[in-house]
């Protein structure tokens, strides 16, 4: 995998982000504790100096100057404090004790540079070294001057020991940051490989192959599963192509053909104009039947594109099943069957009232059409605590369960005879008009009979797509 291509990578830039960020913090922590600390070792060498000065007061004011001599001397014989410096000089200016050369007397607080002895005298680079003394000032009531400085070399010491911490606590960080950056983007990149294959795999024409997921729930395996619910789908739509494509050249060859003999027979076999005429008004029924057909599938692919969804609006569903009973009491009457409703009042929906409208069409004929003489149609409708649901049923002969999914393919129909009327795409467009308005389309015994239960979803009923 060629580091171009990683260092690309949004993974690689947030990695790097992030550790920008962190050394970021990581800089200003060091600044807090580099000052914090400078100023706690610097405030406790202040602490020192100030007990020696104070000390040595108190031997001048009880003993007078040459006390003070004698007890800088006892201090630097003993050897406790190393690190401390002294510096007494009468009033004219010349020392009586003390390892500080002589200089011209400051009052107060200042440093002092104190060249470095012994094996400290130079560094490693052979340039000389210099002690930085923290020292206080004092004339004395005669006119002497003493001084007392402390060195500061654990105050640098611990700042040098913060800096090389920090400096290796950076690179660290950087180091890191840029070696995670490339890690995670490696392996970001190897899952958008993996995604980028199996689409190419499926534009070659293998419409079952999918995206592995991990099973981890991150954003990768979600847009994995968005991706293979968007092939599952487009595998079921191109193998319902093949199918209706199939369907179509199947049912539509035997009216074709049909056709066909009834043109060869009057052309062969007519000798007056109405005898032609007759021929004619045949094949023009036919023609009708086979436009019909088209015109319902083209009606489904409008329905399954969502083109309508657009026109959705609020539908009274309890007056639009009222109306289909109304419009079909007359039709299953003269076929000697009946039609009763149990509707509820006020059932709102969200939908497209010409495509429900049309559904419940379908079903009710699809009803009259296949139950005999004596049969019972029912309509229902409530409203209940898990949303609308609406049912068709009969007590005809019913649909067998291992007929109860293909009767919604295309072209699909129980009587493989196919003398009866009708085209086999009526629940077709029931299925194609419930997918659409999110309606669950279930079919049921009713021993005798059947029963089309639809259950509206509820953000159907209000208002959502």
């Amino acid at each position: 995998m060629r580091l171009n291509r990683v260092f690309k990578t949004i993974g690689f830039r947030l990695a790097l982000l992030y550790a920008g960020l962190f050394s970021v913090s990581v800089l200003i922590l060091f600044s807090v504790v580099y000052v914090v600390t400078g100023n706690a070792l610097r405030d406790g060498l202040v602490h020192i100096v100030s007990a020696e000065v104070a000390s040595l007061n108190e031997e001048y004011e009880e003993d007078g100057l040459m006390h003070v001599r004698d007890e800088i001397g006892i201090r630097l014989n003993a050897g406790l404090r190393p690190s401390t410096y002294y510096l007494l000089l009468d009033p004219a200016g010349q020392r009586l004790a003390g390892t500080l050369s002589p200089r011209k007397p400051v009052v107060g607080w200042h440093e002092l540079q104190q060249p470095s002895s012994g094996e400290e005298a130079s560094a490693p680079n052979g340039i000389a070294r210099e002690r930085v003394l923290l020292a206080f000032g004092q004339k004395f009531e005669d006119g002497s001057f003493l001084l007392v400085a402390e060195d500061s070399f654990r105050v640098v010491e611990a700042q040098e020991a913060i800096i090389r911490a920090f400096v290796a606590a950076f690179a660290l960080i950087i180091v890191l940051g840029f070696g995670g950056g490339i890690l995670l983007s490696t392996g970001f990149l190897r899952r958008i490989d993996e995604i980028s294959r199996t689409a190419q795999v499926i534009v070659t024409g293998n419409l079952r192959d999918r995206i592995p997921t991990r099973g981890t729930g991150d954003e990768i395996d979600r847009l994995a599963q968005g991706l293979n619910e968007m092939f599952d789908r487009l595998q079921a739509l191109i193998d319902s192509l093949r199918q209706v494509s199939n369907d179509i050249a199947h049912d539509l060859r035997t009216p074709l053909s049909r056709l066909r003999q009834k043109l060869e027979a009057a052309q062969a076999k007519s000798t007056t104009v109405e005898g032609y005429k007759s021929a004619v008004g045949l094949a023009i029924s036919d023609v009708d039947a086979i436009l019909q057909t088209f015109a319902a599938l083209l009606r489904i692919a409008q329905i399954e594109a969502g083109t309508r969804k657009a026109a959705f609006s609020a539908v009274d569903l309890s007056i639009l099943f009222r109306s289909i009973c109304d419009t079909y009491s007359a039709v299953a009457e003269d076929n000697g069957q009946v039609i009763s409703a149990d509707i509820a009042d006020g059932v709102l929906v969200h939908g497209d009232k010409e495509l429900l409208t049309q559904m419940l069409a379908n079903l009710v004929e699809n009803s009259i059409r296949h139950c005999p003489p004596g049969a019972t149609i029912h309509f229902g409708l409530m409203d209940g605590v898990d949303g609308v649901v609406g049912t068709v049923s009969d007590n005809g002969p019913g649909i067998p369960l291992d007929a109860r999914e293909k009767v919604f393919r295309r072209f699909y129909r129980l009587e493989s005879s196919r003398t009866t009327a009708g085209n086999g795409l009526g629940l077709s467009l029931v299925s194609a008009v419930a997918e659409v308005h999110h309606i669950q389309v279930t079919l049921h015994d009713k021993a005798p009979g059947l029963v089309v239960r639809l259950a509206f979803q509820k953000e159907s009923v209000h208002g959502g797509d």
